[in-house]
Parts: C-alpha cells; sequence; structure tokens
C-alpha cells in the first residue's frame, strides 16, 4: 500500500474543475469560465511556473501579480475593428476584461518571479522558497 499525500489545493482544484464542467454544461452559459483563461500549474525542483493560455492579447493589456501564495492574471481582450455589429454572422469569442487569481502549491519569492508571453501561451516561473529546518531547539528534560 502506498500512502498519497495530501494536498489541499489538489482537493479544491478537483472542486473547480467540477464547477467549471457544472457551469459550462449548463444552459446558463454566460456562467462558464469563458472570461477566465486555462491554466497549467506545475513544479520543477526549484520553481513553480504557471502556464496561461490568453490567445489574442497583446503583453500591453495583460497584468501579472505574484505574492508568496498566489499569481493573479488580469488583462482585456479587444474587438477587432474590422468589422462593424450589423456584419457580423456568428461572434463566439469572448471581448472583455478577465481576471484568474491562482492559488499555488508551496510558498514563492514572489519578487524573483518572471513571465514570458509567447504565441498567446503566459508563462509566470517563480522560485520556491527553500524548505527550512524546524525552528527551535532541543531542551534538556530535568
Amino acid at each position: 500500500m502506498s500512502l498519497i499525500s495530501w494536498n489541499p489545493f489538489r482537493e479544491v482544484d478537483s472542486i473547480s474543475r467540477d464547477m467549471e464542467t457544472f457551469f459550462e454544461r449548463s444552459p446558463f452559459g454566460f456562467f462558464s469560465r469563458a472570461t477566465a483563461p486555462r491554466v497549467d500549474v506545475f513544479e520543477t525542483e526549484k520553481d513553480v511556473v504557471v502556464k496561461a493560455e490568453i490567445p489574442g492579447v497583446s503583453k500591453e493589456d495583460l497584468n501579472v501579480y505574484v505574492d508568496e501564495n498566489s499569481i493573479r492574471l488580469s488583462g482585456e481582450t479587444k474587438r477587432d475593428t474590422e468589422y462593424k455589429n450589423e456584419h457580423i454572422y456568428r461572434t463566439e469569442r469572448y471581448y472583455g476584461s478577465f481576471s484568474r487569481t491562482i492559488p499555488l502549491p508551496v510558498e514563492v519569492k514572489s519578487e524573483q518571479a518572471k513571465a514570458e508571453y509567447k504565441d498567446g501561451i503566459l508563462t509566470v516561473t517563480v522560485p520556491k522558497v527553500e524548505t527550512t529546518q524546524m525552528k527551535g531547539k532541543k531542551i534538556d528534560i530535568h
């Protein structure tokens, strides 16, 4: 029997995915997460990496805020001015502001965060805080 360590973020992520699926399949499409970018969050030996799908947005319209426990992505998708509303046959893409806060699985060094945006994918890389030894000291029992 192998033991898997409990990770509260895995539980929250699972609930979030279930709710997202529920709202995407509901007849009320305005409840869906179409306004928030889809993300992958993973750890390497030294970093936490967040990759977000944000196609069609210029770097100037993106904002990334990092603290020691989360990353907040926000920005705006702008409608092309190539056509006027009376000539639209179908419009399914989302236009407007978006925002998403992603909880991180470990504490990070927010001041050393780096971001890159290429081909519609925003990659945020943040070094993890080194795990410290337990604070305190051994005391003698008398």
